[in-house]
């Protein structure tokens, strides 16, 4: 049901924001001449390393028909070229005097050139030759073909240069080439930057994988190579407000990053802000910008002054926004203590007491805010970034990424209005229809990331059928084909685009849609991918911690796998420090040493190299290993709130490799009935769409606070628990049903 991929893309980067007529209307007809080829465009991106922008040819064409094109548009007519120095420089109709774009363009197709010889596959050393052809060439828009054949300067440069009437004949007139997929996924990685996220090249003995860390790690040994759909959010800088979503180990956190890079660095005045919630994310964040930013630039991010990296609240050891909006205002910032339980979420209550000490007294502080997580926010967050962004031409530059499923009460993404607040006259802020469409160059204003490529597609449809109770009870549900394929689910039944309660539903998860190549592998080797989930069910917390402490000693000594690879995540809410230091005890005992971030060690200690990672749920949002354990997940089936299922969509879509799910005593055998449903579908699901009212109801219960949610929580379990008090609520119902 899914249409045709498209196979040439345009990427509009800043268009808009720059505002070149001349640029807007060649964009257009570069698009309409491409349309048909196999690569992409893009506009005053990829920089190579250049210092200054102007160094930057207007755009870049890269296709497998005629490998990598530099198109240089001038706007301005050509006068006169004059020498100084031994240097070039063209004189323009505008008055302006600038270098020679012949001599910038020549030294930026070098630069092209260089960066292809680095991989083997693309150049050939004995030659001396790409196995791509590279080609450069302005076109001006204000000289005709023969003044420009005339001009003897312009033939003293390896550039071509060609007429406004006369690119399509240039086009037409270039060596056609067949590049393959692999080539031209290196090339755009290497021309893009991205090469610098690349897994670090090994020795390895040319033998069969054997055990899992044979598996994993050559399952990372892939071209980095963002799709389509990342490239078109990191890549392009929208001229307003833009929404993300995806699923976790979408690539949400890397395309943020790369924005804010590519954004530092091309417009230098700017100022930006990268907001998270998970206190882990710091170094993995700035690290992420570090790395692209200082391979194109040559130069360190201006962390302290330009761009800000920051979680919502800070404090006395790291800087958050909450902390330096109160040190800018001169306010007393609240602490955790004085805030617990007034609400269920902290940041509602900082954040709404912020707004109202300051009211509008706000500065416009940033040029771009790009939220990470905003799952996790409440309106309060969302109110105040909106206080806090530059407002141009009526429009504020807010990018919001939110995880799909990563919360069910967060499954009912906020719209806008919901969002932002409103102004003194009670209208939102920002309005929904403000996402609506696209922004010049094509650049949409609500993306889906529907590729994953951290979370096996076993492990990941493991954690989608528990997350939505697609074999228990169903808690959420899409009743939109359109809606199942955004988040890479094609739907074979029913055969029409809406779908109604009581349709008999089936629906797969894409092979296109799951870029970990581990199953697959597993395949080639002869080895099941539905191994990739390992389930145990046991009497009680002593015969699992034993489990779990042979597992780890298992997979350490015969499986070569690294402790700092391996995440316990451990389901148990609220009291749960005792089983967090039983699990710690137990591995210590086996000689195993461990971290548990936020209880012993600070909360941004995560997977220290040697070290296992003991963890809530909440803790590893936003990190990920080759192994993950889920433990206590009998929580699933016993948690009547649902909140069960959330926590272990979260804790099973850590893993990028192998998922160990245990639990103990009453309702784990529930569970592993669902499992077994889920593994005996795969890589279908199958089901019964319920009736929408049946779906609301989870769904109002879910709004409820956590509080409200405990003490449900604590009545039910009373009354299942009590045969006779169970029996008198059944009676009661009946008697008021009547």
């Amino acid at each position: 049901m899914s249409s045709p991929q498209k196979t040439f893309h345009f990427w509009a980067g800043s268009l808009e924001l720059e505002n070149k007529p001349a640029h807007l209307l060649f964009a257009k007809r570069l698009e309409h001449k491409f349309a048909d080829f196999h690569g992409y465009l893009t506009y005053r991106l990829t920089n190579l390393g250049r210092a200054r922008e102007e160094d930057i040819p207007s755009f870049l064409l890269i296709t497998k028909e005629h490998g990598v094109v530099a198109i240089d548009v001038l706007e301005e007519r050509l006068d006169a070229v004059l020498v100084q120095q031994d240097q070039d420089f063209w004189q323009l109709d505008n008055g302006q005097t600038i270098l020679s774009r012949s001599l910038v363009l020549q030294i930026y197709e070098e630069e092209i050139i260089s960066r292809l010889k680095n991989d083997i596959r693309l150049y050939d050393r004995k030659t001396r030759k790409l196995k791509i052809p590279v080609h450069s060439v302005i076109v001006f828009c204000k000289n005709d073909d023969d003044s420009l054949n005339a001009n003897s300067s312009l033939s003293e440069y390896a550039v071509d240069v060609c007429s406004l009437e006369g690119f399509d004949s240039y086009i037409d007139s270039l060596s056609t080439v067949s590049c393959q997929d692999e080539e031209l996924d290196k090339v755009i990685s290497l021309l893009e930057g991205t090469f610098i996220y690349q897994q670090p090249i090994r020795y390895s003995v040319d033998a069969d994988p054997e055990s899992f860390n044979d598996f994993i790690q050559m399952s990372l040994k892939t071209t980095f190579k963002q799709d389509d759909a990342q490239r078109a959010i990191s890549m392009q800088l929208p001229n307003g407000p833009q929404r993300i979503r995806g699923l976790a180990g979408t690539g949400k956190t890397i395309v943020l990053s790369l924005k804010a890079a590519i954004t530092h660095k091309k417009f230098e005045n700017f100022k930006i802000l990268y907001l998270f919630n998970t206190q882990s994310l710091y170094s993995q964040v700035q690290s992420l910008i570090t790395k692209y930013y200082s391979s194109e630039a040559k130069k360190a991010p201006d962390f302290d002054g330009s761009l800000h990296v920051l979680h919502a609240w800070g404090g006395k050891a790291r800087k958050g926004l909450y902390s330096e909006l109160c040190a800018r205002y001169g306010i007393i910032p609240l602490g955790f203590n004085e805030v617990k339980g007034k609400d269920s979420d902290p940041l509602k209550v900082i954040y709404g007491d912020l707004i109202n000490k300051l009211n509008s007294r706000f500065e416009e502080i940033y040029d771009l805010v790009l939220i990470d997580e905003a799952q996790d926010f409440p309106e309060e967050v969302f109110e105040l970034i909106f206080r806090i962004t530059k407002t141009v031409d009526g429009k504020k530059r807010i990018v919001w990424a939110y995880d799909e499923f990563q919360s069910l009460k967060d499954s009912l993404i906020k719209e806008p209005e919901e969002l932002f607040g409103k102004d003194a006259f009670g209208n939102p802020n920002i309005k929904n229809e403000e996402l609506e469409g696209e922004y010049a160059g094509g650049i949409k204003k609500d993306f889906i990331l529907p590729n994953c490529y951290r979370t096996p597609r076993p492990v990941l449809m493991m954690a989608h059928g528990i997350a939505l109770g697609l074999y228990g009870q169903i808690t959420q549900m899409f009743y939109n084909s359109k809606d199942w394929e955004a988040i890479g689910y094609s739907v074979l039944l029913p055969e029409r685009i809406s779908i109604a309660a009581g349709d008999q539903v089936k629906i797969k998860r894409k092979d296109e849609n799951s870029k970990n190549i581990l199953e697959s592998l597993l395949r080639t080797y002869n080895r099941d991918p539905l191994s990739l989930v390992q389930f145990q069910a046991h009497k009680n917390w002593s015969d699992e911690l034993v489990n779990i402490s042979k597992d780890i000693r298992s997979l350490l000594v015969e499986q070569n796998v690294k402790p700092e690879e391996i995440i316990i995540v451990n389901l148990l809410s609220g009291n749960n420090k005792t089983s967090m230091f039983d699990i710690q005890r137990i591995l210590t005992q086996q000689g195993i040493p461990s971290v548990i971030p936020g209880y012993i060690e600070s909360s941004d200690v995560f997977k220290p190299e040697g070290f296992v990672t003991i963890t809530t749920p909440f803790r590893a949002k936003g990190n990920e290993a080759n192994i993950v354990f889920v433990v206590n997940a009998q929580v699933v089936a016993n948690d009547f709130t649902l909140r069960g299922r959330n926590a272990f969509f979260v804790a099973a879509t850590r893993s990028r490799g192998w998922c160990f799910v245990s639990g103990n005593g009453n309702g784990i055998e529930k569970l592993q009935r669902e499992i077994d449903s889920i593994q005996r579908d795969f890589p279908f699901f199958e089901f019964i769409c319920p009736d929408a009212e049946t779906v609301k109801s989870s769904r109002n219960l879910l709004r409820k606070s956590d509080r409200e949610l405990d003490e449900i929580q604590r009545a039910l379990s009373t009354i299942l628990g009590d045969e006779s008090l169970k029996k008198y609520v059944l009676d009661a119902i009946k008697r008021s049903d009547k």
